[in-house]
């Protein structure tokens, strides 16, 4: 009998431990990101659509994404994306709240497409 409860708590400690904080289960490949070309020309460069849906179960702040040199030959909202000073990175909603399912949208156009790979976050769970 006392083999049985020994195995019986390991198991029990092993599934606790496997459960872990939920911003441990998130990352950045919870983020989404979809482009498409939309079929406009804009000042005869290609219009994109934009969407970075957050997939995680958790809230992910100052998101950041790779868009060396970004550019648009259309106003873009900067609190919705706006190029770090840098000219490497972009910062989503001013570093704000991406909250779950959250899709954050903008079109931009320019001669080339940019990647968007989002690259750093932080992750608030509660």
């Amino acid at each position: 009998m006392d083999a049985k409860l020994k195995i019986f708590a390991m198991l029990m400690l092993f599934c606790l431990s496997k459960g872990g904080d939920a911003s441990e289960q998130c990352g950045l490949s919870d983020l989404k990101v979809n482009q498409t070309a939309v079929g406009n020309q804009v000042g005869g460069q290609q219009e994109y659509s934009v969407e970075v849906e957050n997939k995680c179960i958790c809230t992910q702040t100052n998101v950041k994404l790779l868009c060396p040199g970004f550019n648009s030959s259309i106003r873009i909202d900067p609190s919705v994306i706006s190029l770090d000073p840098d000219g490497k990175f972009c910062t989503l909603v001013n570093g704000g709240a991406v909250r779950r399912a959250d899709v954050i949208k903008f079109n931009y156009a320019w001669s080339i497409e940019f990647s968007f790979l989002p690259v750093s976050s932080d992750i608030a769970c509660s």
